[in-house]
């Protein structure tokens, strides 16, 4: 039997559910996707010691996808733009941080 060969450098893509609530106060629901690197357990520890959630997205989040984010100028961002932009919002890496963490507990359990 072959060695098994892991991937240390692996990524996903995960859905992000997210509730923002608009200037009357309504709640605002949507999802959009975020792709993740896999991180090494020494650099989440890393992350979530030094700057808590916030410094985690800065570590794990690669792109952002089926979402729009206007710039000053009204046009819809792009690239890493959109990723910062969407990265910076407090609702939304609140929702990345979730989505991170559910997704690397599901993925790494053994199905039997």
């Amino acid at each position: 039997m072959a060695n098994f060969v892991l991937n240390t450098k692996r990524t996903f893509k995960q859905p992000v559910p997210i509730v923002v609530h608009d200037e009357d106060g309504n709640e605002v629901k949507g999802e959009f996707t975020a792709e993740f690197k896999v991180l090494p357990n020494d650099r989440l520890k890393e992350a979530t010691e030094d700057n808590g959630e916030a410094r985690l997205m800065d570590l794990a989040l690669v792109a952002v996808y089926d979402i729009d984010v206007l710039g000053d100028d009204n046009k819809s961002l792009v690239g890493d733009e959109l990723t910062e932009a969407v990265k910076n919002d407090p609702s939304a890496n609140l929702a990345m941080c979730t989505a991170y963490h559910t997704a690397i507990g599901k993925k790494n359990r053994l199905k039997i």
